[in-house]
């Protein structure tokens, strides 16, 4: 993904799930961030694409507002037949001060748009065959059936259910 010329007072560039993290980068985005990715791993209809290696890359602008951007890593040999890159995306806006919980629903709601509103497209996270919301809910950020209003995750921890 190509980002515009713009003076960042920090760029900084980290595994999809981590555990890696920059040591000067806002740990809050970089928590979002991860946790979006831990559930990008799951709970996809799409095209079959390796995700493992994808790097996210955090800019800082003067104001505390970031880009975020999702780039697609190398595909290891023994994944390449039949998988498809991930379609690299930026995003803009979340500010470092909000509070980690606000920006990992703000990311997944997101990447979530990004995802399905590209080609090829993706419906990213489901249940069934219906689309999960990401929602903040008593501080938590969660997957919620839209439906029935029913939370189903934490954000970050929909894989390990």
């Amino acid at each position: 993904m190509h980002m515009p010329d713009i003076d960042y007072v920090g760029v900084w560039s980290f595994p999809i799930m981590g555990p890696d993290m920059p040591e000067d980068a806002p740990a809050n985005v970089v928590e979002a961030c991860q946790a979006v990715g831990r559930d990008l791993q799951c709970r996809w209809h799409g095209p079959d694409t390796y995700m493992q290696n994808c790097v996210w890359t955090v800019s800082m602008l003067d104001d505390g507002h970031c880009h975020l951007a999702l780039d697609a890593g190398p595909r290891p040999k023994h994944k390449s037949a039949g998988t498809s890159p991930l379609r690299g995306f930026g995003l803009g806006g979340p500010h470092i001060e909000q509070p980690v919980q606000a920006l990992t629903a703000l990311i997944a709601g997101e990447v979530q748009d990004e995802l399905a509103g590209g080609f090829p497209f993706v419906h990213w996270p489901i249940e069934k065959d219906r689309f999960l919301m990401p929602s903040l809910r008593d501080g938590r950020a969660v997957w919620v059936v839209r439906s029935s209003d029913r939370i189903v995750a934490e954000i970050g921890e929909l894989c390990s259910r």
